[in-house]
């Protein structure tokens, strides 16, 4: 229930509520009548008390509620902060090994560089629970491989992967990337 509705309901009840002054003609006792006066307004005061607890609590709840999802929204934007760190030194490997192949003209020098850049890049995504799906020479399989070439070939074996274009990935068990594959058929 909104606030207005529980507001509206608390005066409904005032309302119903009888006094107990109209009471006054019968034939009791007035400090009988005195004594209900005291536990009504005891038993309402409690009643405003506890409304008005249950309304902090509600506040309450609703802070929680978006305090929550402000949490949530920041750990989503940084949640690749370790990985993006990670990266970040390959990207420094990479741009002076550029920087030094610019100056040297030594294409070799360069070549090994990138090659341990792209081993230690690898062994990064694999720490990371990133695996490299294996497609050639394997069954076509739909859920890791997409076709992007069917080839006749009287070598192979019907539906087996003849090519990789593109290589796929899994992470944590789960296709993240499947590969490019060209497929046979007979």
């Amino acid at each position: 229930m909104s606030k207005e509705e529980l507001e509206m309901e608390r005066m409904q009840e005032q309302e119903r509520v009888e006094p107990l002054d109209s009471l006054a003609g019968m034939e009791v006792e007035s400090g009988e009548i005195q004594a209900l006066q005291e536990e009504l307004a005891r038993i309402q005061e409690e009643k405003k008390e506890n409304y008005e607890l249950y309304l902090r609590a509600l506040a309450e709840q609703e802070n929680i509620k978006k305090r929550a999802g402000r949490e949530r929204e920041e750990y989503v934007k940084y949640s690749t902060l370790p990985l993006i760190n990670k990266l970040l030194l390959v990207i420094d490997d990479l741009d002076r090994a550029l920087d030094v192949s610019h100056a040297n003209q030594d294409f070799e020098a360069l070549n090994k560089g990138v090659e341990m850049i792209a081993r230690k890049l690898h062994d990064l995504i694999k720490n990371e629970g990133v695996e490299a799906i294996e497609a050639v020479g394997k069954p076509f399989d739909p859920m890791y491989h997409q076709p992007l070439m069917v080839e006749g070939s009287s070598e192979e074996q019907e539906n087996m992967v003849l090519e990789e274009f593109q290589k796929g990935y899994i992470m944590h068990g789960r296709v993240i990337r499947p590969s490019l594959v060209k497929v046979s058929n007979s």
